[in-house]
């Protein structure tokens, strides 16, 4: 669970007192598990969803650079999704067997994986909201001049990235190097997060005040959307991950369950995002999955150009 580190620091001139990595009980209450249920129900639909996207986008359609962003994207939520699940099924198997079957280092394994999966979304988002406000904002550069090779070579470099990220807890466990914890934060809550909230704010003046005889994008829509659920549903998240340094361990467990929901939504509501924006809304009554990702993200490519003019 997302609960089961606590660190807290007290600095006195030259002494550091120190409390790591103790697994805090279940909460038995009604609420932590009417949201574990939610975030179990929402996690295993948005599975079939992003498995319908990785398919599509793997082994069913030609990918181009932008697609390969989404794919990577796909897979980390996926992943995420999977271990929501697996958490949620060991939480309810705990609560009516009375056991407790981790221990310190497989509670920091759990998450860890959790985090490496959790970060790698935030980073190729954040990477995805940058490729996109380039496309909009110099769209002949985008279109002509940039290398073939960038959008693989990027996600694989944040995939390694997020794992250096998530060997921190491994080395504060043996080297006691605790401000390794505030750089983590400071990237993910002072770069990712403005990062992104600037381009949702060059891709809404781009999107929504378009003039009239300009087509608007619908990739763009869709990114754009995916950043506002991103930026809002992400916010428990490292809210649960201050209070884990800052707070008292009973308000950290009450929100930790909430910024697990969080997580959850958050993983789940991208392909319906797609699905929504890039479907016909007249003419046929459904679609195959496949049309409409093909429509979605074959439009972008040939959108750079109509968003040549100022705004």
């Amino acid at each position: 669970m997302m609960e089961t580190i606590i660190c807290t620091m007290k600095l006195d001139s030259h002494m550091t007192t120190t409390q790591i990595m103790v697994p805090p009980p279940l909460c038995p209450s009604s609420e932590c598990k009417v949201i574990e249920s939610f975030a179990f129900l929402i996690s295993s639909f948005g599975l079939v969803g992003n498995e319908t996207v990785i398919w599509l986008l793997g082994f069913r359609m030609k990918r181009n650079p932008f697609t390969t962003f989404i794919l990577n994207l796909a897979v980390a939520d996926f992943g995420v999704l999977i271990y929501i699940v697996i958490d949620c099924t060991v939480y309810i198997m705990l609560l009516f067997s009375n056991t407790n079957i981790g221990s310190r280092l497989t509670e920091l394994l759990s998450i860890s994986i959790f985090f490496f999966l959790h970060f790698t979304g935030q980073f190729l988002l954040t990477a995805i909201s940058i490729d996109r406000c380039v496309s909009v904002l110099f769209p002949i550069w985008h279109k002509c001049h940039r290398p073939t090779f960038l959008s693989t070579s990027v996600c694989a470099f944040l995939w390694v990235a997020s794992f250096l990220f998530c060997l921190t807890p491994y080395i504060i466990f043996i080297t006691s190097l605790y401000e390794i914890l505030f750089i983590l934060l400071a990237v993910t809550l002072l770069l990712c997060l403005p990062l992104m909230i600037i381009s949702s704010l060059v891709l809404f003046i781009k999107v929504c005040f378009k003039s009239p005889k300009h087509k608007r994008g619908k990739a763009l829509t869709a990114i754009f959307l995916t950043l506002m659920f991103f930026i809002i549903l992400v916010f428990p998240v490292f809210s649960s991950l201050l209070l884990t340094f800052l707070v008292d361990i009973k308000l950290y467990q009450r929100v930790s369950h909430y910024s697990f929901l969080g997580a959850a939504l958050n993983s789940s509501v991208n392909p319906f995002i797609y699905f929504l924006v890039g479907r016909q809304k007249r003419g046929q009554r459904r679609e195959k999955m496949k049309n409409i990702l093909q429509r979605l993200f074959k439009e972008e490519e040939g959108h750079g150009a109509d968003m040549d003019s100022p705004v």
